[in-house]
């Protein structure tokens, strides 16, 4: 790749949208990167562009495509070329957390050392998603421990969906909400633990996302409504 052909202000909304979405800021992504806050902020303005190397890094970093995050009209995944020889390439590797900290922007946290391998073409549809491994028994029967699951980033809240949260500074737990009037009713499926019910005006709740998708021996979609 030429430094050359980068989209200097395309990049640069697209590394914002990373980072916003993702929860990172110009000072962790200085300390990722070794890099300085004021050049990140430029980045993300177009008012100036990374090495190769530096683009080529962060899009690692993301789990998405060097090339669209150099500002080409191509999915956010589509790291290969698909051909008839080689079908799995259509395939791209999600990196899988264990943990998500609530003072930890999300791609800062420590990866496994396994990889959740997804169709391109289902990732370009669900856009910002992360992978993360379910290290406890709360939502068995749905979830069990050691189950990885995907979560597409979305702050909208409703009830019955699978969501990722943090609740009072938590590390991200996923549970089922329900709603009743200024409360949120956070609620296990294992019946060994009980549900716990916070005020929306009181408690600090900050979803990230809901599940989408779950890996055990079988796959299983959740539909989208």
């Amino acid at each position: 790749m030429d430094r050359k052909i980068i989209k200097k202000e395309i990049f640069g909304q697209r590394l914002k949208y990373l980072m916003t979405n993702f929860h990172e800021t110009t000072y962790s992504m200085s300390n990722q990167f070794n890099l300085s806050a004021p050049s990140i902020s430029r980045y993300t303005r177009g008012e100036m562009l990374p090495k190769i190397t530096t683009i080529q890094t962060m899009a690692q970093y993301f789990d998405v495509s060097p090339q669209w995050l150099m500002g080409y009209n191509v999915s956010m995944y589509n790291t290969e070329i698909l051909d008839n020889v080689n079908p799995k390439r259509n395939q791209i590797e999600l990196s899988v957390f264990k943990q998500i900290k609530y003072d930890t922007a999300i791609f800062s946290n420590e990866k496994m050392n396994t990889t959740l391998s997804m169709p391109s073409t289902q990732l370009a549809q669900w856009h910002s998603v992360f992978a993360l491994a379910i290290t406890d028994d709360i939502m068995e029967p749905t979830l069990l421990k050691d189950d990885i699951v995907v979560i597409k980033l979305n702050t909208f809240l409703r009830s019955g969906d699978l969501t990722a949260l943090h609740i009072n500074h938590s590390d991200l737990q996923i549970r089922k909400l329900s709603f009743l009037k200024k409360q949120v009713i956070v609620q296990p499926h294992n019946p060994a633990f009980a549900a716990e019910v916070y005020d929306l005006n009181k408690d600090e709740i900050q979803i990230i996302g809901s599940v989408v998708y779950q890996r055990r021996i079988y796959e299983r979609y959740f539909p989208e409504k």
